[in-house]
């Protein structure tokens, strides 16, 4: 299962290539955007703490696809773009989320289908997850190990994407 650093630099890389705002400040507002609901899924976390509907939610419900399309409607007009390419950039950011989790997550699998169903979806390969990289490390040790490996997975495609679509303004500007 990634840490949110990963879910972080796949939204950003989603609307950085794809936000259709095409100033710089609507580019950072987009940036910001596919961060925030990259990680937004795992806000799940906030119900287990507080135990308001009792233990078992992380990967349920705000991993699936119809809390994916409620919030990045919701986002596209929180953050101003407006339209269904705004509302499907959004989509995607909250979408990426349970996608990278149902390929890499090592639990017993992310409610993709509710409401529709309960069943809990992952790919199954084991040895997929990179967690197996950091075993045997305790506390801060194994955070750094994977943070340091979603750096060097994840990172170089926000970068390319953040300088391709920096590109691309540039070339659209009058």
């Amino acid at each position: 299962m990634p840490l949110p650093l990963a879910h972080a630099f796949i939204g950003g890389s989603l609307t950085a290539a794809a936000w259709p705002v095409k100033t710089p400040a609507g580019f950072r507002r987009g940036l910001v955007a596919g961060a925030v609901l990259g990680v937004c899924p795992d806000f799940d976390y906030l119900l287990n703490w507080v135990r308001v509907f009792g233990p078992g939610w992380h990967h349920g419900f705000t991993h699936s696809v119809a809390f994916a399309l409620v919030v990045g409607v919701a986002a596209s007009c929180v953050f101003g773009v407006f339209g269904w390419r705004g509302a499907l950039v959004c989509i995607a950011a909250a979408l990426s989320h349970p996608i990278l989790d149902y390929l890499l997550t090592d639990s017993r699998g992310v409610a993709l289908g509710w409401p529709v169903t309960d069943h809990r979806f992952k790919l199954g390969i084991e040895g997929l997850s990179y967690y197996q990289f950091a075993a045997g490390s305790q506390g801060v040790i194994g955070f750094v190990k994977l943070s340091v490996i979603e750096l060097l997975v994840f990172g170089p495609v926000f970068a390319l994407s953040v300088l391709y679509s920096r590109r691309r303004y540039r070339v659209a500007a009058p």
